[in-house]
């Protein structure tokens, strides 16, 4: 079987670790330790542009792309239960907008963006008219560059109450003409909910790829694909007990090319 692996980056030499390993995608962010928000839109151009010189110097697959999280800041990492931290006013949806058409302007092959509201019953699920107005804006600026666009909602899926509610949200991702959904099935670690996983790849039905992602090691893999029906895996494969900017003398990147290539490794063998 084929099974994608995509690694979170959060600059150059990140992107160079994850080609040189044989990655199928990578997300680009920053502020990774808080959860993760939209890159500079210099940063994703700088990214952009080296990939095109790995893949012209056969150095990454043919296939990989650079997608970009579309994320307002001061999210926090611990956001499991708390939908409210996905939630967006009228200002912040343009915002988003803006942002998801300078990413695609930039030169990203895709964005993860996301956003939770209430419904007239007071429980949470998507938001899709926020969503809509910010896959939209990021279609636009793609067909203004005469190329495809990728949308992937992201792991917002995860403050989602039960696992019904992530079933719901999937199956609305469907005639939105989302590509992915990006989600660990709402636990800390991904390969503690593979009975979600596989409900939601169930709901998905092979229309919406499912992305296991949080938490995940190589050696979760294995698992994540057979029990959990997961398409697709997303790992960090940061440099263990590496937080913030890397110390003077320290690597240039905490992306770590031993994870990196372990993670391409354990999905090559299934």
């Amino acid at each position: 079987m084929s099974v994608a692996v995509e690694i979170a980056i959060q600059d150059v030499e990140g992107l160079v670790v994850a080609a040189h390993a044989g990655a199928d995608r990578v997300e680009l962010c920053t502020d990774l330790d808080a959860g993760g928000s939209t890159p500079p839109v210099e940063l994703v151009r700088a990214c952009a542009g080296r990939l095109a010189a790995l893949v012209a110097a056969r150095d990454a697959k043919l296939h990989l792309s650079l997608h970009t999280l579309v994320r307002l800041p001061g999210g926090t990492a611990e956001f499991l239960d708390d939908p409210a931290q996905f939630a967006v006013d009228a200002a912040q949806v343009e915002h988003l907008a803006e942002d998801a058409a300078a990413m695609i302007e930039a030169g990203a092959d895709g964005v993860v963006i996301g956003a939770l509201a209430r419904d007239a019953d007071g429980a949470w699920g998507l938001d899709v008219p926020a969503m809509e107005a910010v896959r939209d804006a990021a279609l636009t600026a793609a067909s203004r560059a005469l190329r495809s666009v990728e949308i992937t909602c992201h792991r917002g899926l995860d403050a989602l109450p039960d696992d019904a509610a992530r079933v719901r949200a999937v199956e609305a991702l469907v005639p939105l003409g989302f590509h992915r959904a990006l989600t660990s099935g709402g636990a800390a670690r991904a390969v503690d909910a593979l009975a979600s996983l596989a409900a939601m790849a169930e709901a998905a039905d092979g229309l919406v790829e499912i992305c296991a992602g949080g938490g995940v090691r190589p050696a979760d893999i294995d698992a994540l694909v057979r029990e959990g029906r997961a398409d697709a895996v997303h790992l960090s494969a940061r440099l263990p007990g590496v937080a913030g900017a890397p110390a003077s003398g320290a690597p240039s990147t905490q992306t770590d090319a031993a994870v990196a290539t372990a993670a391409v490794d354990a999905a090559g063998a299934l």
